[in-house]
């Protein structure tokens, strides 16, 4: 029976947890769905080519996670209701995912969606008009139900007709959370439950400085999941137009070999050094200058000629340049 089937949005987060566990309390089935966006790579783990929800859960808890990066990352260079204080969709995010939501209503038998927001908690997305303006351009109407604080708003079809209990529903407000913490305790979530203000990487300053740089130079060009990948890895330089990423550690330069493929490559020779790459097509003295680049993040940095290896697909040479100093090559940092 769709009554007895609810879709919940589930972050991963404390209040997502506690509005599935408030509707399970009543004897509803919960389903609770992860939109995968293909910003957070660390919440994931891929097992047969499948992706799996590679975080701390409640016992018994199953989580389905539904890849939508493509739709995202489209959205994500021009959404309709513009950006936060970074590069943070994060209205046209939601009316995202609770579209697709809706549209999975069907296939799953359930008769309407739930999610951990709570009334006044986030500024941009949970006051009472972004409230009331996701849930219409969701296309949910009233069949979107937000248990955490159900009590200050207008009853859902849900409510209305007997599905759901608003008695049982809660009426949290603002961002003090000592009545989630209470409510971790009771439904035994304190194991699990992460603390808050992880956040989104499009909230973070460098992140989002470096997503505009990549739009800004993509205009025509739709932007993979790749591209967001390497948002996050290494230092990123821009000259004479051309991108190039300078690995910072070892662990940026594993990022960076991950995603190599179709990239041309810079090896500093005879020492360790950061992997450099690009994916634009650089011309020959563009080429110096990268190679020159990657040589000053190295112990090579005071030689006055350092040999530097570059792989293009099939193709190998070696130039020699000289190291050009970190400071110089800030100048071009993204």
């Amino acid at each position: 029976m769709k009554e007895k089937t609810c879709i919940a949005l589930f972050s991963g987060g404390l209040d997502s947890m506690i509005a599935v566990k408030l509707l399970e309390k009543q004897g509803i089935k919960v389903i609770p769905v992860n939109f995968n966006i293909g910003v957070f790579f660390k919440k994931y783990i891929r097992e047969n080519g499948e992706l799996k929800y590679n975080k701390p859960l409640p016992a018994g808890m199953q989580v389905m996670v539904v890849d939508i990066t493509k739709d995202f990352l489209h959205m994500l260079k021009n959404p309709a209701h513009g950006y936060g204080k970074n590069m943070n969709p994060c209205i046209d995010c939601k009316i995202l995912m609770m579209r697709k939501a809706k549209e999975m209503m069907k296939e799953l038998n359930a008769g309407f969606v739930i999610t951990g927001e709570v009334l006044g908690q986030r500024p941009m997305t949970q006051n009472s008009h972004s409230i009331n303006m996701i849930k219409d351009e969701s296309g949910l109407e009233g069949y979107l139900l937000r248990p955490l604080s159900a009590k200050l708003m207008e009853p859902t079809e849900p409510e209305k007709l007997g599905w759901v209990d608003r008695e049982q529903l809660l009426a949290i407000e603002g961002r003090n959370r000592k009545e989630q913490l209470s409510l971790a305790v009771e439904f035994g979530l304190t194991d699990v439950m992460e603390t808050p203000g992880g956040g989104c990487l499009l909230t973070d300053e460098h992140y989002a400085a470096r997503l505009n740089d990549l739009i800004q130079h993509n205009k025509e060009k739709e932007i993979t999941e790749r591209d967001m990948f390497l948002l996050s890895a290494g230092r990123h330089f821009r000259k004479n137009g051309i991108k190039f990423i300078i690995g910072r550690h070892s662990e940026d330069n594993e990022k960076l070999e991950q995603v190599k493929e179709g990239a041309m490559i810079f090896e500093v020779m005879d020492i360790p050094g950061p992997l450099v790459l690009t994916f634009d097509s650089p011309d020959e003295e563009t080429i110096k200058e990268i190679a020159a680049a990657a040589a000053g993040y190295t112990k090579l940095r005071d030689k006055e000629e350092v040999s530097v290896k570059i792989l293009n697909g099939g193709n190998e040479k070696i130039i020699k340049v000289k190291p050009i100093s970190r400071e110089e090559a800030e100048k071009y940092k993204v």
